[in-house]
């Protein structure tokens, strides 16, 4: 038995697991859990949570065998999503290197909705992260908690040829990080190259005509804060990310998301 000594006495009441000092909380959930299932390929399937008592949910988590997209990320009748265009699943993905924060508190009367279209056949499911609260304050209370991705869609890049991820701001939001994913695994990483980023218009690309940016410098796993956008986007403005698929025989399907705020 481990033992502590006291004004020169040996105490023998006490144990290495006393040592905290009694800093140690009490047992509280930490996730809340949420529906799983099969998903049939192109067809759009919905899975809810609903948390038992007041819980802020901190970060989701969704995974699948199968490439996808989050066409809608509800909590109550708010949508987490900013645009009128879907979420690449890739964002919420345990690989990915950025954050899927969400920061929203709710109580066991607000139901969570995710619903979700994979490319192939496959399973589907995730949670969240969370942390006990004592009160959650009303959906109402937390709008600017409420912006938190801007879906960029999805498009089908001819071999040797060109398309645009386009997407319209439903209400004004700030971008942050920039997400693009290529679903085909026929098509290397390096054979995608976005030549143009536009926001409201203005180009964010500096640089010759003929250049562009590699998808690898903007999948999900590049780095945290490292391929930032930063900007503000108000109310039926347009993001559009221009993609050349350099592939001669294979088409691309790409889609993307920013993170918002």
């Amino acid at each position: 038995m481990d033992m502590y000594y006291t004004t020169g006495q040996i105490d023998q009441t006490k144990t290495a697991c006393d040592r905290n000092g009694g800093s140690a909380q009490k047992v509280q959930p930490r996730f809340v859990s949420m529906g799983f299932g099969p998903v049939v390929a192109a067809t759009r399937t919905t899975f809810t949570a609903k948390a038992q008592e007041d819980m802020l949910l901190k970060y989701a988590i969704f995974g699948a065998p199968a490439p996808g997209f989050v066409n809608d990320f509800v909590i109550g009748n708010q949508s987490l999503n900013c645009s009128d265009s879907d979420i690449d699943l890739a964002v919420f993905s345990s690989f990915s290197q950025r954050v899927p924060a969400i920061g929203v508190a709710v109580d066991g009367n607000i139901q969570i909705s995710v619903t979700v279209t994979l490319d192939a056949n496959g399973g589907f499911a995730g949670g969240f992260s969370a942390d006990p609260v004592d009160k959650a304050p009303k959906l109402s209370d937390q709008c600017q908690n409420l912006n938190k991705y801007f879906g960029l869609g999805s498009v089908s890049v001819p071999a040797s040829g060109t398309a645009q991820l386009n997407a319209q701001a439903l209400r004004d939001c700030f971008l942050s990080d920039l997400v693009v994913h290529n679903h085909t695994a026929a098509v290397e990483t390096t054979e995608i190259v976005i030549t143009d980023i536009t926001v409201a218009g203005r180009s964010l690309l500096s640089g010759q005509s003929s250049d562009g940016i590699s998808l690898h410098a903007l999948n999900e796993f590049v780095q945290k804060h490292m391929a930032l956008i930063n900007t503000a986007i108000e109310t039926n403005q347009r993001v559009i990310v221009t993609i050349s698929n350099q592939n001669a025989l294979t088409p691309a399907l790409v889609g993307g998301a920013c993170y918002a705020r």
